[in-house]
């Protein structure tokens, strides 16, 4: 019966002109649909676990990040006092026969903990030349600035730590006597880096 329903549609089809040629195509996938779900259900499993590793790996970068930052300090704003007055620098330069010598290295007089905390804050370096008057017992009797940081706070640093923690051998005259002299200094505030 079934070979005559077969032979049926065959004759059917060439009258209307179709041929058994001209079939309905095979599908692009061969086999059975479990194979094919399959196969989906793996790429999608793939695909999210693909997700998570990144998501993972951005979570560890940001903690790394907030971790790892340097916290801004908020502090209350200062009051600025003014600076203590200073006395006037010599009006010139007197030479004498033995100048005036630091005792010490004058990099120690200027350490870290010299460098004003509000120019920390603000982050202000700069170069400072300042003219001292070095009295005959080797001490700074008074201290002026010739070529100013730029910043305030610098400068007077500057002549504040000259007048506090220098000490230099007093020049000598002629005959040997200690003398007053004068003498210019440069200094250079850098940050300190931790």
């Amino acid at each position: 019966m079934d070979d005559l329903e077969d032979l049926a549609r065959r004759q059917a089809r060439a009258q209307n002109g179709i041929e058994p040629s001209h079939a309905r195509p095979q599908p692009w996938f061969v086999g059975s649909g479990k194979g094919l779900m399959l196969l989906v259900l793996t790429l999608v499993a793939v695909l999210i676990g693909l997700r998570g590793v990144t998501t993972v790996w951005l979570a560890q970068d940001a903690w790394r990040w907030w971790t790892h930052r340097k916290p801004r300090l908020v502090a209350p704003a200062p009051v600025l006092l003014p600076p203590p007055p200073i006395a006037a620098p010599p009006a010139e330069i007197v030479l004498p026969p033995r100048a005036a010598a630091a005792k010490g290295n004058p990099a120690e007089w200027f350490g870290a903990d010299a460098y004003p905390a509000e120019a920390i804050r603000n982050e202000e370096e700069g170069r400072t030349v300042s003219r001292i008057l070095i009295g005959r017992d080797g001490r700074v009797r008074s201290c002026g600035i010739v070529t100013s940081s730029g910043h305030p706070r610098l400068d007077a640093a500057t002549c504040d730590v000259l007048v506090r923690r220098s000490a230099f051998e007093p020049a000598r005259d002629a005959a040997g006597r200690a003398i007053e002299a004068t003498r210019q200094v440069p200094v250079r505030w850098v940050l300190p880096r931790d």
